[in-house]
């Protein structure tokens, strides 16, 4: 054998044998499988099914979309006698086109509000009775009345309470009352705030929600674009009532332009 032939075989053997030593060890035991594919589609997850509303939750659904819709026609409302005054101070010349006037909505009631209350408080197992006395009748509309008025349903409230802004002078028929324009106040029934605060105001005008009540009366007129008689109503807070929480307020307001 030659020397070149030599060196190769041993150059042969020392790379055979490196590359058995550097071998990495089997992993006994030890297996990966990959996960099966599924024969057929997977079906979607079922979605979560709807909530069933029961008659409470849809009344007051109900009671809730009334209320935005009567703002929205309060908002209306003033707009179409803001719009007519303006017709009036500006009227239109001969030659001009006339000026075409939005005919006031007629002021309908959409359900009977006796049936309407008698619907609301049998839906809750509240029964009145000429049989009990006034005191505990209106202990029972009041107690119902406010459970709507704390959930948002403030239609709801106001007609459980119909037949309550008058009054008798009783304790009872104060709250009645004055939850009764809470809730008109929230519903944005400006003319009943003003009525049932006006006689608010006078037949309870010691107690401490009469500043509230004229406040709000305030309020109502001002939004109306009547700013001249709010500021009236609300100096008369202010003398009244000079130390109540309302009259700061109001002060605040009178300077406001």
């Amino acid at each position: 054998m030659t020397t070149p032939k030599l060196i190769l075989t041993i150059l042969s053997a020392l790379i055979l044998s490196a590359c058995a030593a550097n071998r990495p060890a089997d992993y006994e035991g030890e297996s990966f499988i990959l996960p099966d594919i599924p024969g057929a589609p997977l079906q979607p997850p079922k979605g979560i099914p709807y909530p069933q509303l029961n008659q409470q939750t849809q009344i007051d659904q109900l009671g809730i979309q009334v209320a935005r819709l009567e703002r929205e026609m309060g908002t209306l409302q003033t707009r179409i006698e803001h719009l007519e005054r303006v017709n009036k101070i500006h009227p239109a010349k001969p030659t001009a086109k006339p000026i075409i006037t939005v005919k006031k909505p007629a002021t309908t009631r959409r359900l009977n509000d006796n049936k309407l209350k008698a619907a609301y408080l049998k839906n809750n197992s509240v029964a009145v009775s000429d049989a009990d006395a006034v005191a505990l009748n209106e202990t029972r509309l009041y107690n119902q009345a406010l459970k709507y008025y704390q959930r948002g349903n403030y239609v709801a409230a106001a007609a459980v309470l119909r037949g309550a802004d008058g009054g008798n002078g009783s304790e009872a028929a104060r709250r009645n009352m004055y939850l009764l324009l809470q809730s008109q106040q929230r519903i944005g029934n400006c003319e009943s705030v003003i009525e049932i605060g006006g006689r608010y105001a006078n037949r309870f005008r010691d107690s401490a929600q009469a500043p509230e009540a004229l406040f709000s009366i305030g309020h109502c007129q001002y939004n109306m674009q009547q700013k001249d008689i709010a500021r009236s109503t609300w100096r008369k807070l202010i003398q009244t009532y000079p130390e109540s929480e309302a009259a700061k307020r109001a002060a605040v307001r009178i300077k406001q332009r």
